[in-house]
């Protein structure tokens, strides 16, 4: 018998995606749950879905279903702890928790006991991927790659009604938390098992003067030299303008997918095709979790491997904010 889903934080600006995406993949959804009633109602309204204030009472009235947590990041920790020992199984919006230390002991605890985890991070989705797996199966020949993601300006969170993402007790980050852990994923992806060196990090909140960043850069390498770097930023002009690009290369060939395109550079010449959409990534994700419904491994992110990209990510705030880095 398929597992139904309760939404646990209505008010989350990536809620209604899915729940649509949930929804067309055939899921089934049973409940939402936000102290904000307004949230609830417009994410349970026309789709018969049970509203609670309290996700407390929402677990207990539906023990039989997977638990998808979209709480603030400070929130989450004790719902998980709740679903770890109901024996729910979790989906987990990233970044999940305000740093990797309160996300590991949960992590931890899903694993022993063998409790199904997912989290949607839906660039693993992209064109991108596949195109990489032709020229490079084993992630081993590429030298270099860059992963941007820059967002439009941060106010949008606060006439979204989530202002907490631009609090640094209650999100743990600002940009880089927020968006750089899609890059952070993608490295450690490509990276497959190898250690990845920290080589440089910054942090600026230069333009939009908040307590959280707007703007990170890093650069990683490989023991054997092959580098990878990231940016993430709330540095366009507006959302409409975001820019993403996902780059790499490797001896003979080069992948880029940049804004909705996906580019192959040969020795033979270019080639190119529309990518997926990030529609049709929340919509593949969807998919993904008719799986999980079912009781099959859900083929995607685990808390494990979010537990490793809040690690990097960690890691790099850390060197951006370390002291002996003296101007010359």
């Amino acid at each position: 018998m398929e597992k139904p889903f309760v939404l646990v934080g209505a008010a989350h600006w990536h809620a209604p995606w899915h729940r649509d995406a949930l929804l067309k993949a055939g899921c089934r959804i049973v409940a939402v749950s936000d102290p904000d009633s307004g949230a609830t109602a417009r994410l349970a309204d026309r789709h018969g879905l049970a509203q609670y204030a309290d996700w407390r009472a929402m677990l207990a009235a539906h023990p039989e279903a997977i638990g998808f947590v979209l709480t603030p990041p400070d929130e989450a920790p004790e719902v998980l702890a709740a679903l770890v020992s109901a024996g729910m199984p979790i989906v987990l919006e990233k970044p999940g928790t305000v740093d990797a230390a309160a996300l590991a002991p949960m992590a931890s605890a899903a694993q022993r006991i063998g409790l199904p985890t997912a989290v949607p991070l839906v660039n693993r989705l992209m064109s991108f991927w596949s195109e990489l797996a032709r020229h490079d199966p084993a992630f081993s020949r590429w030298t270099h790659a860059h992963f941007r993601i820059l967002a439009g300006p941060p106010q949008r969170y606060i006439s979204d009604g989530v202002p907490w993402v631009l609090s640094q007790a209650r999100y743990g980050g600002g940009a880089l938390r927020n968006l750089g852990i899609h890059a952070a994923d993608a490295a450690l992806t490509i990276a497959a098992g190898a250690p990845l060196r920290l080589c440089s990090a910054m942090i600026s909140n230069r333009l939009h003067r908040l307590e959280v960043d707007d703007f990170a850069a890093a650069t990683l390498a490989t023991d054997d030299g092959r580098t990878i770097t990231i940016e993430a930023g709330y540095c366009m002009p507006t959302e409409a303008s975001a820019d993403k690009q996902w780059r790499i290369h490797g001896p003979g060939w080069a992948i880029t997918e940049d804004r909705g395109m996906l580019t192959l550079r040969t020795v033979d010449g270019m080639a190119q095709r529309a990518s997926a959409s990030s529609a049709r990534q929340y919509d593949d994700f969807g998919a993904v979790m008719t799986r999980m419904a079912r009781g099959a491994p859900p083929a995607m992110a685990s808390l494990a491997d979010l537990l490793a990209a809040q690690q990097l990510v960690d890691r790099i705030y850390q060197a951006a904010s370390g002291a002996g880095q003296e101007p010359f």
